[in-house]
C-alpha cells in the first residue's frame, strides 16, 4: 500500500516538475519572444515587456522583455504602478513625461540601467474576457513623441493575437500549484498513516 503511495507521490512530483518547465520547451516561448521583438518595430518603439498577473499571490511579473530577463521586474502588493494600474484596472494607459515624475518606474530604471520617458500599455484579457491574465507594457517612442490612439488600437491587435499565448501560461501556473497542493497534501497523509501504525503496533505491543 505505502509503496504504491509512495509511487504517485514520485509520479506527481515528476509531472509537477515536468509542468513548471513545459512553457520554454514549447514552442509558445517562441512565439513570446517574437512578439516581443517585433511590436517595438512595429510601434517605432525602444522596448516591449510582457507581464503575468498571478492573482493567489497577488503579484505581478515579467514573462519577457526586452533586454530583460523572466521575473527581472516583480510588482507585488499596491499596484501604483503604470502596468499595476492596467491590470487592476482592466483599461489601457497612455503616460507621457515620466522622466520629470517620480515613481516605480524610476525605481525600475535604476535596476535596469534603461530610462522611460513615455509608456504605453494594454490589458491582456482571458479568452472569455472576464479577468485579466496579464500586459503588454510599450516604453519610449523613438521619434521623441508619445504614443497615441493609433498606437493603441495597433498593440490590442497584436496582443489579441497573444491571449491564446498568455492563457497556456496561466494553465501551467494554475495546474501546478493544484500539483504542489495534492503532493503536499499526500506526503502528509503518508506521514500521518505511518505515524499511526507504528503508534498500533507500540500498543499492541504493550497490552
Amino acid at each position: 500500500m505505502f509503496k504504491d503511495i509512495k509511487k504517485q507521490i514520485e509520479h506527481l512530483d515528476e509531472k509537477k516538475n515536468y509542468l513548471n518547465a513545459d512553457f520554454d520547451a514549447t514552442e509558445n516561448k517562441a512565439l513570446l519572444d517574437f512578439y516581443i521583438k517585433i511590436m517595438p518595430k512595429v510601434l517605432n518603439a525602444e522596448r516591449c515587456s510582457i507581464f503575468i498577473y498571478d492573482p493567489e499571490s497577488m503579484t505581478i511579473w515579467l514573462k519577457g522583455g526586452t533586454e530583460v530577463k523572466e521575473r527581472d521586474i516583480e510588482v507585488s502588493g499596491e499596484f501604483d504602478s503604470v502596468v499595476g494600474n492596467v491590470i487592476s484596472t482592466g483599461q489601457y494607459k497612455i503616460v507621457s513625461g515620466l522622466k520629470e515624475k517620480n515613481g516605480v518606474h524610476k525605481e525600475i530604471d535604476q535596476n535596469t540601467g534603461f530610462e522611460t520617458r513615455n509608456i504605453l500599455c494594454i490589458p491582456i484579457m482571458s479568452l472569455d474576457r472576464k479577468k485579466v491574465m496579464g500586459a503588454v507594457e510599450i516604453l519610449n517612442k523613438k521619434d521623441g513623441t508619445t504614443f497615441n490612439d493609433e498606437d493603441r488600437i495597433l498593440l490590442e491587435e497584436m496582443a489579441h493575437h497573444l491571449q491564446l499565448t498568455i492563457e497556456n501560461i496561466f494553465f501551467n501556473q494554475e495546474t501546478a500549484g493544484v500539483l504542489d497542493d495534492l503532493y503536499t497534501t499526500m506526503k502528509k497523509i503518508t506521514f500521518i498513516s505511518i505515524a499511526v501504525i507504528v503508534l498500533l503496533v507500540i500498543l499492541i505491543a504493550v497490552f
